[in-house]
């Protein structure tokens, strides 16, 4: 909030500034023919002069506002022939008063015109206009001290109009900084969302089948077994209380799942629900010690999506699980038979295990084989 804060008064600030720098050049022309500060003017001149400055500074004005969004305005063809005739038009009647009117216009002309014209007509055009203007009405002066004023001139010159064009272009650039650091901040929040929504769904998916089978199960055992029907109601109402936990976990970002967990819970969950099941770790009883944090979080979650699919969509009386290494990557096998349906469906499970490989370089894929048979296989590096 703080950032952002500072982003929006460093913006304003930035306008601000580059509002009184264009506003006081726009000014300056009319302001030196009315206090006739190189030469006498007529009234006709003065009243020419600020009529003439209040059309400029209103055509310049709109090209500034424009050019701050990196646009151009609406007819700026138009407006910007008319700047260009009220700006070089009148100097040659009222003299080196009415030069300055040039830096605002080549401002706008390289904000306006294609690269490379833009630049080349705002500075060719005031140069060449000023060099004639210092020249013929300074014909007193020795050529020596005019070409000294005229390169005085030009690199005056040179320094307002990149400074005007600078501060257009900071202005532009911080405008493009605060709408990238909102994209940013709404990319975030819909990742976020995302997340939650993908870990909420494979967790409680898991939670929830095993639930129901434990529940399934306590209600046959009630009447040939009460003790074992009790113990299985301890443990559903354990499990619940696990899977309240681990939501809240979910939500603050905090649940953290390993693969021997994972698949020693699969394991569990999979012979509470008859189905003879086999892990091959690769050669050892320990998968943790040997994967990095972010590949083991991956195969974990692939590990309790793969096992809520074969609770959910089969009748599987088998199931294997193996976890080997290639060169560079490892993967993480989950095959069961009994499939009830002909065709694979990704849904919002097969898709997170995919996404979440994705984010790591890695790829997911699901296949239908013979005798209904059902592949789940994650690669990552």
């Amino acid at each position: 909030m703080t950032g952002e804060l500072h982003t929006d008064d460093t913006l304003r600030w930035a306008s601000a500034l580059n509002l009184a720098m264009h506003s006081a050049l726009l000014v300056m022309a009319p302001l030196l023919v009315a206090t006739e500060a190189v030469r006498r003017h007529s009234a006709i001149q003065i009243t020419f002069a600020i009529a003439a400055g209040v059309v400029l500074a209103a055509v310049h004005l709109r090209h500034l506002r424009a050019a701050v969004r990196g646009e151009r305005p609406a007819a700026w063809t138009s407006t910007l022939a008319v700047q260009i005739v009220l700006v070089y038009v009148p100097v040659f009647w009222l003299g080196q008063d009415w030069a300055s009117a040039q830096l605002p216009l080549a401002a706008s002309m390289m904000l306006l015109l294609p690269r490379p014209w833009g630049p080349v007509a705002g500075f060719t055009g005031s140069y060449l206009t000023g060099g004639i203007v210092y020249f013929l009405l300074n014909s007193s002066l020795s050529f020596r001290d005019r070409l000294l004023e005229q390169t005085y001139y030009a690199i005056t010159a040179a320094v307002f109009i990149l400074t005007l064009y600078g501060t257009i272009r900071l202005v532009r650039l911080i405008n493009e900084l605060h709408s990238s650091r909102e994209e940013l901040a709404v990319s975030a929040a819909d990742t976020e969302r995302v997340r939650v929504s993908r870990d909420l769904h494979d967790l409680l998916g898991q939670s929830l089948s095993a639930i129901s089978l434990k529940g399934d199960l306590a209600t046959r055992l009630l009447s040939v077994d009460p003790v074992r029907a009790r113990h299985e109601i301890t443990s559903l109402a354990e499990l619940a209380r696990s899977t309240l936990r681990d939501v809240r976990a979910v939500t603050r970002a905090e649940h953290h799942v390993t693969l021997q967990e994972e698949m020693a819970a699969a394991q569990a969950l999979l012979a509470a629900a008859g189905v003879d099941t086999r892990i091959d770790a690769d050669g050892t009883n320990d998968p943790d010690l040997r994967l990095s944090g972010e590949t083991q979080r991956v195969l974990a979650w692939a590990v309790r999506e793969g096992t809520t699919n074969l609770l959910r969509h089969s009748d599987a009386t088998n199931c294997t699980i193996t976890l080997a290494r290639t060169a560079g990557t490892i993967s993480l096998t989950i095959h069961n038979n009994g499939v009830r349906h002909p065709r694979i469906d990704d849904g919002s499970g097969l898709a997170g295990v995919k996404a979440r490989a994705a984010a790591i370089g890695g790829r997911a894929g699901a296949q239908l084989s013979g005798n209904d048979e059902f592949h789940l296989r994650v690669t990552v590096p």
